[in-house]
């Protein structure tokens, strides 16, 4: 049965109807999550998405006055809404990945004094599902909750990818690979070269990309037995994270996943994940 969001969104919204309706509505709400806190204007989504001007405006409007989009009124610029990160952090919490996680984000954010973020993936993206900012403000792919790019860019993203079952970890990349060009000229190949070293290694460094001067390390939480729930990364400018300081860092992001990873199974979020499987 729809829901009262489909269902207002009909009676707003004139010459679309069912499902083509709901599909070009989280068109754009994917799309305002990829191009994160700059925004877009309707001109800018319609091109994007293949839509008419009319059609956009439309959906747009009805998408602010539910809240899950917000408009600046002097760039015209629209954003998500505060509505969806409530709900991201519902969803998140529901499967026990927020509440399993953040007691690790907060320690290991104030030990390291660098940014932390707990990603994890939606669909054939990764959205940041909590980040804990302590000292300064750094730059990252996704850099708010909520955030998102496609599954393969970012340390935390093929962290995710390298242990991930094979086929379907190559299905998402063949999905994705028309998006890659973007980021620095990313491909699909770039990316199966490093799954094999990251899965011997465990975690990803990247220093000085994509940004210039920040560094970032990730690790995957994978529980014993348990399908991969996300990954923890920390961002840092490359001042901070010399190659010296490095085996602290890993020591140090490695404890808190472990921690993580046998809360997971001693129940935790046995609840959320007993769900996850269920369904599967």
């Amino acid at each position: 049965m729809e829901g009262p969001f489909v269902e207002n969104l009909r009676t707003e919204i004139e010459g679309t109807k069912g499902t083509q309706l709901l599909d070009r509505s989280v068109a754009l709400l994917n799309y305002l999550g990829e191009v994160g806190e700059k925004g877009a204007r309707v001109h800018e989504m319609a091109k994007a998405l293949g839509l008419t001007l009319t059609t956009t405006h439309r959906i747009a409007s009805a998408l602010e006055r539910h809240l899950l989009f917000e408009k600046d009124p002097y760039t015209r610029r629209y954003r998500l809404g505060q509505s969806l990160y409530m709900l991201g952090a519902k969803a998140a919490d529901g499967m026990g990945l927020l509440r399993c996680c953040r007691p690790a984000i907060l320690r290991l954010a104030a030990q390291t004094e660098n940014t932390v973020s707990l990603m994890a993936r939606s669909g054939l993206n990764i959205v940041c599902i909590d980040r804990q900012q302590i000292s300064y403000v750094i730059n990252s792919l996704a850099d708010h909750i909520g955030g998102q790019v496609p599954l393969g860019v970012g340390s935390a993203s093929r962290a995710i990818l390298a242990f991930m079952p094979p086929e379907e970890a190559n299905g998402i990349i063949a999905a994705n690979a028309h998006r890659y060009s973007t980021f620095n000229g990313l491909s699909a190949d770039d990316i199966h070269h490093q799954l094999p070293a990251i899965r011997e290694r465990g975690y990803v460094l990247d220093q000085d990309h994509p940004f210039d001067g920040i560094s970032s390390l990730a690790m995957p939480i994978r529980p014993q037995r348990r399908n991969i729930m996300g990954a923890l990364v920390i961002n840092a400018t490359s001042a901070r994270m010399p190659q010296e300081r490095i085996p602290q860092l890993l020591k140090s992001i490695k404890r808190e996943v472990q921690t993580i990873e046998r809360g997971a199974i001693s129940g935790c979020a046995s609840e959320g994940i007993s769900r996850r499987h269920d369904n599967e």
